[in-house]
């Protein structure tokens, strides 16, 4: 705690932010308000506070510079006796409110790579007498500090050391101001350097804890080749957030420096008419490809299928298929799954090679088969049979018509294996 004559006070005292503002303002002994914030300047490394705003029962507050603090204890902070119309005017409008610029936001953390609360801001005086904004606090304990519940915070921590919660001043990075907040001064140039330096997938993470807004700000910002790295590494649905809000230019920009399987990717999932301007827009080598993943990834998936697999009867036992097997799978495409059918080719199940070398000779290859299919319809593209192949682990995948008949067999490697496969 900072107590008596602050020049005599050791260099690098500090105080929290959120304890300042519980203090009582006195002068000559005599208590004039209480603190209600303080007011900053940014310098090269940390902001300076400037000035102490002294919040005053029906009268304007007092803005009483630094210099004048005269000193700091438990309770009180002790301003110099002068005139209280001395501290009145409002300084000039290059003074930022700290709460306003800090307090309660949420920043980068460099150090992490991920977006935090500041819930207290810890300030040093340092051996040129400045009040300095040295590292910001994202403890419990931090938060508690701020509504005077610091006894609570120690009773829950119970004496255990708290993770890392104070942070340099140097290893976070503002960000810009969100939907509804006050409009505030903001470095853009500093945000886009420290992002530019991180890796892309640090770069996503922390642009998704953003609001669109930020996002916007930030991506606009960034240079081309940092923003089309990360918007690679971001989820779809952001993702075509993001190019939806950036200016014509810059998403063309930006998507003309992905492979042409990401553009297409994020231009599929964005209006019409905003992919075709854009496609139009970009270099038409570039275009030419993308067009070509995106038409080919609407192609009925009827193209690509095969009617060279093995179809069965549910009665048909294990043991005579088992001999069988070398014979029925001659010439097929498919032959790791055995289709079970009735009399008109209605699919009812179907048998992993596996089980049937597993089960018993006597068995039925209904006593085997999977009931629950995933399957294709004939109406099906070829970007739906490739996100089908993504999300299960399949060799092959049955086609039926709307009768549930069966059409079809599309493997896996000829859809999957493609230069550019639609979910690539």
């Amino acid at each position: 705690m900072i107590e008596g004559d602050l020049f005599a006070r050791p260099i690098n005292v500090s105080i929290y932010y959120t304890e300042l503002l519980s203090k009582k303002v006195t002068t000559n002994g005599k208590r004039i308000g209480r603190i209600r914030d303080l007011l900053i300047i940014e310098t090269l490394r940390c902001p300076e506070v400037t000035h102490f705003v002294v919040q005053r029962a029906g009268k304007k507050p007092l803005f009483v510079p630094w210099e004048k603090i005269i000193s700091i204890h438990n309770s009180t902070i002790e301003i110099a006796p002068e005139s209280s119309n001395a501290f009145e005017l409002e300084p000039e409008s290059d003074k930022i409110p700290l709460q306003q610029f800090i307090l309660n936001k949420k920043v980068i953390d460099l150090e992490d790579h991920e977006i935090r609360l500041v819930n207290d801001i810890n300030l040093i005086i340092n051996m040129f007498n400045k009040l300095l904004v040295f590292e910001v606090d994202f403890s419990k304990m931090g938060y508690l500090r701020r509504y005077r519940l610091r006894w609570l915070a120690e009773f829950i921590q119970g004496g255990r050391d708290e993770e890392r919660t104070l942070v340099p001043w140097t290893d976070i990075q503002l960000l810009p101001p969100a939907t509804g907040e006050e409009k505030r001064r903001f470095n853009i140039k500093s945000l886009k350097d420290k992002l530019s330096r991180m890796h892309p997938v640090d770069i996503a993470e922390i642009i998704e804890d953003m609001d669109q807004e930020q996002r916007a700000v930030v991506f606009s910002e960034l240079d081309t080749s940092t923003a089309s790295d990360a918007l690679e590494e971001i989820a779809p649905p952001i993702q075509r957030e993001i190019v939806s809000v950036l200016s014509r230019e810059k998403a063309v920009a930006v998507i003309d420096e992905m492979t042409p399987g990401q553009a297409a990717d994020i231009l599929e999932g964005i209006p019409f008419t905003d992919a075709r301007d854009i496609l139009d827009t970009m270099t038409p080598d570039r275009a030419k490809k993308v067009r070509s993943i995106l038409e080919k990834s609407e192609e009925n998936i009827l193209d690509y299928t095969t009617t060279r697999f093995i179809m069965l009867p549910p009665e048909a036992e294990v043991g005579k298929v088992r001999d069988e097997y070398a014979h029925l799978a001659r010439d097929k495409d498919v032959i790791m799954y055995l289709y079970i059918v009735d009399d008109s080719d209605i699919l009812r199940g179907i048998v992993d090679i596996k089980e049937l070398l597993q089960a018993e000779d006597d068995a039925a290859l209904i006593d085997i088969m999977v009931y629950e299919m995933i399957t294709l319809t004939t109406e099906s593209t070829l970007k739906d049979a490739a996100e089908e192949f993504t999300r299960y682990d399949f060799r092959a995948l049955p086609v039926i018509d709307p009768d549930g008949k069966i059409i079809g067999v599309v493997p896996y490697r000829d859809i999957m294996k493609l230069r550019h496969h639609p979910v690539e």
